[in-house]
């Protein structure tokens, strides 16, 4: 059965200086707050530690000063979370992240649109506000106000059910839709853009726009970003069969 919503938190700086569950081993007041948000709207939780890679709450660990500082960080943490993550993907309907950015550089490639990726230019001060604020939200509305987060999907996922595409490479809806697991990934580069310029191009600029969202200061600022082609876009879609 699929649960329903995950919040990942990246490791605290503060740590306990006693072996402990990964829960209380991280003492930060952001990863307080984070952790407060998950209980309170019965959320299951999850630790992106430097050291460890991905972590129950319960999981015991020895305490560590280890971050994600560099590239070789980041690319040997991703090869610890590499055999959890599809799984991850299957059993949750949501997927909130909440950390820094070379924690999140660790997940880039598995993004979709069952992640929210939360960020804030102002950096720890400003996470700190704003979890203080979902704080005093009810469950639907944190969600509501946590859409504007939602990474897109991948081109090659978008305009999947269009003629052009090939019945035969999508036999498996449970491959998570993300550049990781895409049969257009060609070593290490999409093949999709090659082959459908104009399409890809359209997801790059969905995709910067979400991005552009978090320096919006209005509160109730709704936009939402169609994922269709235009009138004139589908007029020429034959152009590219």
């Amino acid at each position: 059965m699929m649960k329903k919503i995950l919040v990942i938190a990246g490791c605290s700086q503060k740590k306990s200086l006693n072996p402990a569950c990964a829960i209380d081993l991280n003492q930060g007041q952001l990863f307080k707050g984070i952790r407060k948000l998950a209980f309170q709207n019965q959320f299951d939780l999850k630790i992106l530690s430097g050291k460890y890679g991905l972590l129950e709450p319960d999981q015991i660990i020895e305490t560590y000063n280890q971050k994600i500082k560099t590239k070789a960080d980041i690319f040997r943490v991703r090869e610890l979370i590499n055999p959890k993550i599809a799984q991850i993907w299957r059993d949750y309907k949501l997927i909130i992240v909440i950390m820094g950015k070379n924690y999140r550089e660790v997940f880039s490639p598995f993004f979709d649109n069952k992640f929210y990726v939360v960020y804030d230019k102002r950096g720890i001060g400003g996470y700190k506000s704003l979890i203080a604020t979902y704080l005093k939200l009810s469950t639907s509305k944190l969600i509501q106000e946590l859409r504007k987060f939602q990474w897109l999907e991948c081109a090659e996922y978008l305009w999947s059910s269009w003629d052009f595409a090939s019945p035969r490479i999508y036999t498996d809806p449970n491959r998570p839709h993300c550049c990781k697991f895409c049969c257009y990934l060609e070593n290490d580069k999409c093949k999709f853009s090659n082959l459908f310029p104009q399409f890809y191009a359209k997801q790059l600029r969905d995709n910067q726009f979400i991005e552009s969202l978090s320096t919006q200061q209005e509160k109730n600022n709704k936009v939402r970003v169609s994922s269709k082609l235009t009138s004139t876009q589908k007029t020429s879609l034959y152009d590219f069969l």
